[in-house]
Order: structure tokens, then sequence, then C-alpha cells
């Protein structure tokens, strides 16, 4: 049980840093506004979705990127997936910000899996 809470305590702080970068690239420029409760709803939900896509593919991780790999792509994908059922970006923007959120994901996740490996790689008690 504690594994699991330094897990998600660990993939909290990977989504937060994530978030971070999102917002710096949101202040670039006046176009790349969202509204208000994007930030907060992106940390929740990433924290979450990144946590039982780390649950779900646990057993099959071997290396900290895959659990990086995992924990960034979840989130990235399934928040996106939402944005997109909810109407607010055309087809290829979509795709794009896939691929920006989740290296914004990935970025800071390797650095941390890799640094606390023993929390997400192997057996969890």
């Amino acid at each position: 049980m504690k594994k699991w809470l330094k897990a998600l305590g660990l993939i909290l702080l990977i989504i937060c840093l994530g978030t971070i970068i999102d917002y710096i690239v949101h202040q670039l420029d006046p176009r790349f506004s969202v509204p208000a409760s994007y930030f907060p709803h992106k940390i929740f939900y990433g924290t979450l979705w990144a946590f039982v896509g780390y649950a779900v593919f646990k057993k099959y991780l071997r290396t900290p990127l895959q659990a990086a790999l995992v924990i960034s792509a979840t989130p990235a994908v399934l928040l996106q997936t939402m944005y997109f059922i909810q109407g607010h970006q055309l087809v290829w923007v979509v795709f794009f910000f896939l691929a920006l959120h989740f290296l914004m994901f990935l970025l800071p996740g390797f650095y941390i899996t890799k640094k606390f490996s023993g929390v997400f790689i192997g057996s969890a008690k």
C-alpha cells in the first residue's frame, strides 16, 4: 500500500510539472489562452488517469522509460480525446496537441521514474 501511495504522489508530481510546462506554453501567445478551469482539471484528471494507466500496465513495466511512457501517454490520449469529443479542436489539432502534451508529461516523467525506479518497477507491496 505504501508503494502505491508513493507512486500516486510521484505521478501527481509528474503531472504538476508537465502542467507547469503547459502553463508556460499557454502564456506565450494570447491565441493559446484557455479557461481558468483548464489547469486544475488537467492536474486532477491527468493524475487520476495516469495512475489508472500505471496500475493497469504495472506488471508489464520493466524499465523507467516504459513507466514514463505509460504515465505520460495515458492522460495525454484520454484528455485530448475528451477535448475532441467536446468539440474544442479540429482533428489535426488534436494530434498535434496530443504529441505536445505527451512530451510535456514525458520530460519530467522520465526523470522521476528513473530516479524512483524502485517505486515504479518491480512488484507492488
